[in-house]
């Protein structure tokens, strides 16, 4: 069994890995800001891990009238569920990496922790289950080799057998080429070419399905023979550590929409099968569209991180959220940097977005050439952010087909109070999808985000004047 220690050790490279972080990430110290100078830094930590966690993370479950994460937790520890497979999901800059990184270290001590994110290491829109294959048997590889279980001379025979059927799928896939499988002269270089490989397809598979050649146009039977193999590498693992083994798959939700429903709909038979704990995440739209019954299937209701509430279903302040948002804020910067408590601004036109909040509080110290952000650096910025916000609100013809006015007419309809009724469409979900449209838990209602409001009037008296 790993002592603690090692255990850090572990899920610190495999974070690492799994993000594809460069060593500096770790080695920088990050400390809050007290100079101007320092708050983009601070500010792009993604990743809290270690002392960055305690220095800088803010318990957010009760402000969001939701334990999703702790749910997650006894989800996954139930031991009559060893191969449970749940969704996760929530808002683009909601802090639902955060939360997964959290979910990691409280999970260590009673499971393998493995955890990568799919955009940071394939083609988003072009995820194949192939190529989310390759990546877990290469990350199992991986944390084998990290744990000590595949050393560099020969393991035990059933490792030895489990590498062999693998190299023997490479080969019959075409995944490892003859010239180079005559280079694998000793079990470490073979293990070694088994990486390489897996690498390589991967990144084959990134092309369009019609683009890719033989090697990665892998039949179903095929796919399900890997699966066997990873699921033996699976069982290994449980039977010499003692536990089982959680994967955790961030960033699916980047996905555009409809390849997302499709990944799921097409897929869910082989992701169902694999002999390991699952939290993949999935587009916060596509829960809400009528498809989600067929996925919800086979991995039940998804468990949905809600935005923080600065505001209720009646437009009126909600203090917890702000309040949280403030403690998030001040953990990581000396609010004496910012003019007049100016902050408050940026956490209102935030619309209880981690991100967004970042985002508006980054680019006013950019703005800024004082020794503090002033009010007028800050109004920029905002402003800034609401014309890149009001530029996602065009036309759509592409897979689907929305037009602008039907955009409009969800906007309106959100803004004019009706919050928890609005009519569920394309337009809607698609609204969600770009955080135009936003929705809070407790009483569960949708509402436009604030950075919007000035767009959603300037076309309200355009409508208006038109029907004069």
């Amino acid at each position: 069994m790993k002592n603690k220690k090692d255990e850090n050790s572990i899920l610190l490279a495999n974070i690492q890995e799994g993000y594809n972080l460069p060593s500096v990430y770790f080695k920088v110290k990050v400390e809050k800001a007290f100079e101007k100078k320092d708050i983009t830094t601070v500010l792009n930590l993604n990743q809290l891990t270690g002392n960055r966690f305690d220095n800088f993370y803010t318990d957010t479950e009760k402000v969001r009238d939701g334990n999703t994460v702790s749910s997650l937790k006894k989800l996954l520890s139930d031991p009559l569920n060893p191969y449970v497979k749940k969704l996760f999901t929530g808002f683009v800059g909601s802090g639902k990496t955060t939360e997964l990184i959290k979910l990691c270290f409280q999970l260590e001590e009673e499971l393998n922790v493995i955890i990568f994110s799919v955009w940071n290491r394939l083609k988003i829109n072009e995820l194949t289950i192939e190529s989310l294959l390759f990546e877990i048997v290469g990350d199992l590889l991986q944390y084998l080799h990290v744990t000590g279980l595949l050393p560099e001379k020969k393991p035990d025979s059933e490792l030895q057998e489990i590498i062999h059927k693998i190299e023997e799928w490479c080969s019959e896939t075409k995944i490892i080429k003859e010239k180079s499988k005559d280079k694998a002269s000793s079990w470490a270089a073979g293990v070694e070419l088994l990486k390489i490989a897996f690498f390589s397809a991967k990144t084959e598979s990134r092309t369009s399905r019609s683009d890719k050649t033989e090697s990665t146009r892998i039949e179903e039977r095929k796919i399900n023979d890997l699966i066997f193999e990873c699921n033996r590498i699976f069982d290994y693992l449980k039977d010499k550590t003692g536990m089982d083994t959680v994967l955790i798959i961030d960033d699916i939700e980047k996905m555009a929409f409809l390849k997302a429903r499709e990944f799921y709909i097409q897929n869910a038979s082989f992701i169902r099968d694999f002999h390991c704990k699952m939290v993949l995440t999935i587009p916060v739209e596509l829960i809400y569209h009528s498809d989600f019954s067929i996925i919800q299937n086979v991995f039940g209701d998804a468990e949905v991180l809600p935005m923080i509430k600065i505001k209720d279903v009646n437009g009126n302040e909600f203090q917890p959220g702000i309040d949280c948002l403030t403690d998030i804020l001040k953990r990581r910067i000396d609010l004496d940097l910012f003019e007049n408590r100016c902050y408050k601004e940026a956490i209102h036109y935030s619309g209880g977005s981690i991100r967004e909040l970042f985002n508006i509080i980054q680019r006013a110290a950019l703005i800024e050439e004082a020794d503090k952000i002033s009010e007028t650096s800050m109004n920029k910025s905002i402003d800034y952010h609401k014309d890149t916000f009001s530029s996602r609100i065009q036309e759509r013809r592409d897979e689907i087909t929305i037009t602008f006015e039907e955009y409009l007419d969800i906007l309106f309809d959100i803004s004019d109070g009706n919050k928890t009724g609005p009519k569920r469409n394309l337009a809607l979900l698609d609204l969600l999808r770009t955080r135009a449209v936003m929705k809070y838990n407790g009483q569960g209602f949708y509402d436009t985000h604030p950075l919007l409001d000035t767009f959603i009037k300037t076309y309200k008296e355009k409508k208006k004047n038109n029907e004069k």
